[in-house]
């Protein structure tokens, strides 16, 4: 067991039972499995992973994927990488564009105890990160990011990344270690012969870039790319030298739902049952702060989908409306649930606990809460 670490709770014994509620909970045994479930597919495909951590927040249980396998961390913002790094993880990839002459100054900072690498698809902010790391004496390494169909950053494939990658090349104070995608606009697509052949066509633009810089005399260490939602599409396609998927370790709705990952749901929340209106009503002290509401709502442990009216969430309450009669849950009782979506519930709690057998064997408190700039 990985050793504990400045945001670990002293294990306090009580059983999930026992905890105050709402509490966000990850099960220990089957968060595990979905480590290995992923860390497997990477060994077996011969590339490197370096899960991204904007939904797992938390340095502890980013080093257990490292000590999985995993070769470091993928964040989305500066502060996210001061977590990481805080909490001992020196290999970590910004895989975004860092711009401003504050945040340029920081990241360029946390290269004095990090090897960061950071994403850029423009020469003037190629320009804003040499001049800070001159300043600060610093070499992060870059990599340019390549629009392979998402349409949101990027510069587009083939030539441009050539002359972007040329331009960081030249930077004195930066090291250009390859190019990096996320080919999220394929993630939803049901069918899989069809997500085959999209996952396989982006990729191919993003390698075929990486090919072309080396043409061109420029050397390309890095090949980054994919999410949860394709990995396991993308991880065994020639060319590519690493993944970033890292959210399928907890698993939830909207992955399973909506990106087809079979993964156990490891990321629950457990609320008492407060109020209960009539046999067809369950009001839980779990609303929209506590369960999230972005692209997937939880859904209730223990009572069958069929059975759910609907389910909607304000500020502090959880309302659940049923089809069918229940007189099992009372006030006071506990109703546990699948997280819909982690990515919009873990920022939400000031800790999470890790579970096996109902016993809280780990609580740590999620550093990366709140660390938007």
């Amino acid at each position: 067991m990985p050793a504990m670490s400045s945001n670990t709770i002293a294990p306090s014994h009580l059983t999930v039972d026992e905890l105050d509620t709402p509490a966000l909970l990850v099960n220990l045994d089957a968060f595990e499995r979905n480590v290995e479930r992923m860390a497997g597919t990477f060994r077996q495909a011969g590339v490197a992973w370096r899960p991204h951590t904007k939904g797992i927040k938390v340095p502890a249980l980013a080093q257990r994927l490292i000590a999985a396998g995993a070769i470091g961390v993928t964040c989305a913002k500066v502060s996210e990488a001061e977590v990481m790094a805080k909490g001992g993880i020196r290999d970590i990839l910004i895989a975004n564009q860092v711009v401003g002459e504050k945040k340029v100054t920081r990241l360029a900072e946390l290269c004095r105890i990090a090897d960061v690498i950071v994403a850029v698809d423009t020469a003037a902010g190629v320009a804003e990160l040499d001049r800070a790391a001159g300043v600060a004496g610093t070499r992060p390494r870059v990599v340019v990011e390549v629009d392979t169909g998402m349409h949101r950053c990027g510069v587009e494939p083939g030539e441009a990344v050539v002359a972007l990658a040329s331009i960081v090349s030249s930077a004195s104070n930066l090291r250009f270690a390859g190019v990096m995608a996320w080919e999220g606009h394929t993630a939803a697509i049901s069918d899989e012969v069809e997500k085959r052949g999209a996952v396989t066509a982006a990729v191919a633009l993003l390698t075929s870039s990486a090919d072309a810089c080396r043409a061109a005399g420029i050397p390309v260490a890095i090949v980054s790319c994919s999410g949860t939602g394709t990995y396991k599409f993308a991880s065994g396609l020639p060319g590519i030298t690493e993944v970033q998927a890292g959210g399928g370790v907890f698993g939830d709705v909207h992955y399973r739902d909506h990106f087809g990952v079979d993964h156990e749901c490891s990321l629950t929340v457990v609320t008492t049952v407060v109020s209960r209106p009539s046999p067809t009503y369950i009001v839980t002290d779990g609303g929209f702060k506590t369960l999230g509401s972005i692209n997937a709502m939880a859904e209730p442990i223990g009572i069958s989908s069929d059975d759910v009216k609907s389910f909607t969430l304000s500020a502090e309450h959880g309302n659940l409306r049923l089809s069918v009669e229940n007189h099992a849950l009372r006030p006071g009782d506990r109703l546990e649930w699948t997280v819909g979506y982690s990515d919009a519930t873990v920022f939400m709690h000031d800790e999470i606990h890790g579970t096996r057998n109902g016993v809280v064997e780990n609580s740590w408190i999620i550093e990366g809460r709140g660390k938007l700039q």
